[in-house]
């Protein structure tokens, strides 16, 4: 926004009344300063002539009074100054500026809609440095001597002219470039006092002062360099640490577009989602928290991590980031527990950092390890690069259930860096459901109490937010839905919500994941429904027989052969054709056709019994192996015959 400062000097007695006309531009600003004619005890007046109305009422002494745009005050050497903001056209007309009882002036303002000077808004110098900025000037000001303002908290001090070529302990100097209309201001080795709004102008006809130019001059104080590494595809976290601001807003820039982008939290002590990172300003420890949800090559360069310490300095450090592509990093493990067992989660980090181990929350970060106690966190190495670390979760809970990260931390002076490399997603699973065709089946899902008032669902099968199977959902806690044969009901005091199933068919059994719907689906906790049918299957077969049994499966699930009297015993350890030992045990895939095939070959008497087969479908097979006693009744007679010597060995074997 181009500026216009008009400073009007003259000498007024008591009862003396003046008339000036001065010129302002639309957009700009407009001072009136009168010299040495300040009345303490007196009631001081800003009127229009549109008809006559009070514009300002200033009854203090030695401070500003503000009335909208308009603002009056009494500066250190006892001159009265009017200052106007955003100048329009409807400000132009006849203005009286009065002390009551003893003088008054009338001045004309005129507003001019021509745009002379061009000048840059905002300047931006490290501490130290030197800063440059330039004002243009309209061509009628050429001979006229320039001068350099800046604004105060309660004022507008006089810095420099050109008849002075320098002040500011020698630091601050003006140059005219008539050629170009152009006035040069430097201020050398600047300091965070330096920050602030300057105004440069003209001094016209010796009587008042043209401000052409308003420039915003923002010091930076580089803190300290961290350079960090982080993998691509993994997860980083920055923390910014600015202890003596710790109220003050903070932000992080990337110098490769000049810091034009700066992401910050907009709200603090609250993470904050800003384009593909999530924010967090801490203001107890005074630490800004960066966490890249995913890092990408595009994201490698130097940012600034910083602090607005005033209006126009800043605070920060600079961070090289280098993302490398290494095939080991990121990594992916998945582990699955039973409710109430102890977990180990091994993790393997360079051998110089330090461990870091963390919990994703619903919004993907990461910043703690749940409520679980780490009853064990040891190293061990066998090599120097590198070494492995083991966290144990007992006891473990629904809370427990979820995505954890671990990797390596570094710390510097003023800034910590986590690099997540390793993914763990654990999931929990609870006993098998095992049910008749044609009965009801109840799948309980415990949840976080955190959640009794989200939507709960039942999915089948799969349960992300892009492909999932949603039989039934409930909105709010202490409800019930219905659809068909599914019945879902929240109980939010117990942290339970269960769904039953009438009706059981074949098409029922499978995989179940209870989940709390989120704008993120938390879905770490499932089960097997397992349906028994009907149909039995009954076999008998001799000693020495071969046999051949068809089992119906989903090709994702674990294939189970069992001998028991009831399937539990089966599915509760997940007893698989992997784990038999007997030689003469096998089995023969059919995946596209949804059956496999057990073979046992040379039967026995005690391979009698009942036999489960299947996966989420699970038949009953009774198996008879009986003795071949027309058999024992042949060796008999050719054993008694041998004895009275009538027969062979080898004919009595053929007959």
């Amino acid at each position: 926004m181009k500026i216009l400062l008009i400073f009007l000097t003259f000498y007024l007695i008591s009862g003396a009344v003046r008339c000036f006309s001065v010129t302002g531009y639309s957009g700009a600003s407009l001072l009136v300063d009168s010299q040495k004619l300040w009345y303490s005890s007196s009631a001081k007046y800003v009127v229009k002539h549109d008809p006559w109305r009070t514009i300002v009422n200033y009854r203090k002494h030695n401070e500003w009074i503000s009335e909208g745009r308009f603002v009056l005050f009494c500066n250190k050497y006892g001159n009265l100054m009017i200052f106007i903001r955003e100048l329009n056209t409807h400000d132009a007309g006849k203005y009286r500026i009065r002390v009551l009882n003893k003088w008054y002036i009338d001045i004309t303002l005129n507003v001019n809609t021509d745009s002379c000077c061009k000048v840059p808004k905002t300047v931006k110098v490290k501490i130290g440095e030197t800063a440059a900025f330039s004002c243009e000037y309209s061509q009628n000001h050429i001979n006229d001597p320039k001068i350099i303002f800046k604004e105060q908290h309660n004022s507008i001090d006089e810095l420099i002219h050109t008849s002075s070529t320098l002040n500011m302990e020698g630091r601050l100097s003006v140059s005219d470039d008539r050629h170009n209309k152009l006035m040069t201001v430097r201020i050398t080795a600047v300091t965070p006092d330096d920050g602030g709004v300057y105004l440069c102008g003209v001094w016209i006809y010796r009587l008042f002062y043209s401000i052409s130019g308003k420039v915003r001059l923002h010091i930076m104080a580089k803190v300290g360099v961290s350079r960090v590494t982080g993998h691509s595809g993994g997860r980083v976290m920055i923390k910014c640490e600015h202890p003596q601001y710790k109220t003050r807003p903070k932000y992080i820039c990337k110098e490769s577009d000049g810091c034009s982008e700066r992401k910050n939290p907009g709200v603090q002590d609250e993470w904050m989602e800003n384009g593909d990172v999530s924010l967090y300003d801490d203001t107890r420890a005074g630490v800004l928290m960066v966490f890249f949800r995913e890092l990408k090559a595009a994201d490698a360069g130097t940012y600034r991590c910083g602090v607005n310490v005033s209006d126009y300095t800043e605070s920060f450090t600079e961070l090289q980031l280098h993302v490398t592509h290494d095939a080991k990093y990121p990594k992916s493990v998945s582990i699955t527990a039973y409710i109430g067992e102890e977990v180990n989660i091994f993790c393997q980090i360079p051998e110089e950092h330090e461990v870091y181990f963390c919990k994703e929350d619903d919004n993907h970060i990461c910043q703690s390890i749940s409520t679980s106690t780490v009853t064990q966190m040891s190293g061990s190495s066998e090599r120097n690069e590198e070494r492995v670390f083991t966290v144990s979760i007992s006891n473990v809970s629904v809370r427990d259930a979820g995505v954890y990260w671990c990797g390596a931390e570094t710390r510097d002076t003023y800034l910590t860096f986590i690099s997540l490399t390793t993914n763990i997603q654990l999931n929990l699973i609870m006993s098998p459901v095992v049910r008749r065709e044609g009965e009801s089946a109840e799948i309980f899902c415990p949840y976080d109490s955190i959640y009794k008032s989200k939507s709960k669902s039942l999915c089948k099968g799969k349960c992300s937010t892009r492909d999932r199977n949603t039989l039934s959902e409930t909105v709010r806690e202490e409800k019930e839905t219905k659809t068909d044969r599914l019945t879902l009901n929240d109980d939010a005091t117990a942290s339970v919500f269960t769904g039953t199933i009438t009706g059981l068919t074949a098409e029922d059994a499978g995989k179940y994941w209870c989940a709390v719907t989120l704008e993120r689906d938390v879905n770490y906790l499932y089960t097997h429904l397992i349906v028994i049918m009907n149909e039995e299957l009954n076999l008998t077969k001799y000693e020495g027989d071969d046999m051949s049994i068809q089992c119906k499966h989903h090709e994702e699930h674990q294939k189970c052969f069992c001998k028991a009297h009831e399937p539990s015993m089966c599915v509760k350890d997940g007893v698989s054709l992997e784990t038999i030992r007997d030689d003469r045990v096998s089995f023969s895939d059919e995946a596209s056709t949804g059956v496999f095939t057990v073979d046992i070959t040379d039967l026995r008497e005690e391979d009698s019994g009942i036999y489960w087969c299947g996966s989420h479908i699970i038949t009953k097979v009774n198996l008879t192996v009986n003795i071949d006693f027309f058999l024992i009744n042949i060796i008999s007679m050719c054993s008694t015959l041998l004895l009275i010597g009538g027969f062979t060995v080898t004919e009595c074997l053929l007959r």
